[in-house]
């Protein structure tokens, strides 16, 4: 997968990604709507299947990507399933200004039929 390995490096400068996502829909329609949402919010598909990638130079923190896809989730006319996921990797700085990986993992909620 080109430069996913360079999602995170000592110098910022040389930063490919903000952050990484990948995903899982099993109903067709319901991939479609939400390549269109994830674009829409600055990503672009990555070489490898169900993975796209925030460019390093689109300001937007996790909850930026989270709350859209919360929210695109529940709407009655799009239909999650139980092995249905999103899962988000990004950086973090630790208390000791060390940067990691952190990530998110939105699985299917039966209470609201979306992913939480």
């Amino acid at each position: 997968m080109k430069h996913i390995t360079a999602f995170i490096n000592e110098n910022t400068e040389d930063m490919y990604y903000r952050m990484i996502l990948t995903y899982n829909f099993s109903d067709d329609a319901t991939r479609s709507s939400f390549e269109e949402l994830v674009e829409g919010l600055g990503f672009v598909d990555a070489e490898d299947q169900s993975t796209y990638v925030l460019p390093f130079d689109v300001q937007k923190h996790s909850k930026d990507v989270v709350e859209p896809i919360k929210k695109w989730s529940t709407a009655k006319d799009i239909e999650i399933k139980e092995d249905d996921f999103v899962q988000l990797f990004y950086l973090i700085k630790d208390n000791d200004e060390k940067r990691k990986i952190a990530s998110k993992y939105l699985s299917y909620n039966p209470k609201t039929e979306g992913v939480i």
